[in-house]
């Protein structure tokens, strides 16, 4: 098998994807995306004191100590201004006019519009309800000191039987994070080279390349091809938020987030080519576009139990019975990988065993599908059934066999 043919088609299948409107678009959206992203968060709100609502609140008669009282007890939640009113006659007009948002009229009563304001209301009734502790205590005779002892807030201390843990929400986060995107990928440039495959056939291209070079190459070529394209589309969109991240400098990294993303990349590389493999082989058994949607079953149920059973974890229990098996398991391993890593519940020796079944379950895959190429490729007319595929499979196996002893 030459190398420089398998080169020559992973540049073609570059060159052809590249320029197609869609891809460009897609390009640029996810660009524009991760670029405004961090802008938008730099520009947004952040809720801080110079922003508090400010409430006006009319008063009949009210000492300034009763004043402070409320001041204080709104302090970092509201900002109080009191409007001084003649008499209670003026209350009414005032809060029909828009000039205050409630009246304290003697009594104490509180006068609303329509509806109270639960918050301006908790603020100004504890004021009210400690002015008037305070004068029933020293109508008692109690002293200054003995007065603020009875007025004192007491310390509420508070305990969680399931705290939550800030570094286990960064974990959830870049494990959602990266879920996605082993998803998307693999996903999106799988169903490319099923496409791709089927309007070769279609269009009688595929007759003229399997006149210059062997089933093998052609469908190693597309794999390499679409996933360098893929990489390269990644590379650009992270670059992009890479460099919006350092220009508006509001969102910290974390230092797990370093040790997260190299399982990623090989979660997304494995998932590429594992992928697209199976969905080139998928697309290699209709020659009609209209059929593509009658083979894509094989591919898309691991990948959507592998994309279920991740997203379970993310928040759930990530180091489960369950997740230990899709972890080893080729076709649901770039999904678990990525997640199980950043919720720190895998073991190295895991890890190590996952990506080593990834490799060899690609390697395999790969064979597989070279073998039945050979025969499916220049099949027209209805789709191949499966227990022809079966078959066309053990065919090439012995025919590969065969030429290897001779």
């Amino acid at each position: 098998m030459s190398w420089y043919l398998i080169r020559e088609v992973a540049w073609r299948e570059i060159r052809t994807r590249a320029r197609t409107k869609a891809f460009r678009a897609v390009t640029i959206l996810f660009v524009v995306a991760a670029v405004a992203g961090p802008i938008v968060a730099a520009a947004w709100p952040d809720g801080d004191d110079d922003d508090l609502r400010t409430v006006t609140i009319g008063v009949v008669d009210m000492d300034p100590e009763l004043r402070a009282e409320i001041s204080a007890l709104a302090a970092g939640a509201l900002e109080i201004d009191f409007r001084d009113l003649g008499s209670p006659d003026q209350v009414a007009p005032a809060i029909h006019d828009g000039e205050i948002d409630l009246a304290v009229e003697p009594g104490p009563t509180l006068v609303w519009d329509q509806v109270a304001d639960v918050e301006v209301a908790a603020v100004v009734g504890a004021a009210l309800r400690q002015r008037d502790a305070l004068g029933k205590a020293r109508d008692l005779g109690l002293d200054d000191r003995e007065v603020a002892a009875l007025l004192a807030q007491p310390q509420v201390q508070e305990r969680f039987v399931d705290p939550l843990d800030e570094s286990d929400e960064v974990a959830q986060t870049l494990a959602f994070l990266g879920l996605m995107l082993v998803f998307a990928l693999p996903q999106a440039f799988g169903q490319l080279a099923l496409l791709s495959v089927v309007e070769e056939k279609s269009t009688r291209v595929v007759e003229v390349l399997l006149n210059h070079l062997q089933p093998r190459a052609l469908l190693l070529g597309k794999v390499l091809g679409l996933t360098a394209l893929a990489v390269a589309q990644l590379a650009v969109v992270l670059a992009g938020l890479t460099a919006a991240l350092l220009a508006t400098d509001t969102i910290d990294i974390p230092a797990s987030a370093w040790r997260f993303l190299p399982v990623v990349a090989a979660s997304v590389l494995g998932g590429l080519v594992v992928y697209t493999t199976l969905f080139a082989l998928l697309g290699s058994l209709v020659s009609r576009q209209e059929d593509a949607s009658q083979v894509t079953l094989p591919a898309m149920v691991p990948a959507m139990v592998g994309f279920f059973a991740a997203q379970a974890a993310v928040a759930g229990n990530a180091a489960s019975t369950l997740a230990q098996a899709l972890t080893l398991f080729p076709l649901t391993a770039p999904f678990m990988l990525p997640v199980r890593v950043a919720r720190d519940a895998i073991a190295p020796w895991e890890v190590a065993a996952a990506f080593c079944l990834l490799g060899l379950g690609a390697r395999l895959l790969v064979r597989t599908a070279g073998r039945v190429y050979q025969f499916t490729l220049l099949h027209m007319g209805a789709r191949v059934d499966w227990s022809r595929l079966l078959r066309l499979a053990r065919r090439g196996a012995q025919l590969e066999a065969t030429a290897s002893r001779g």
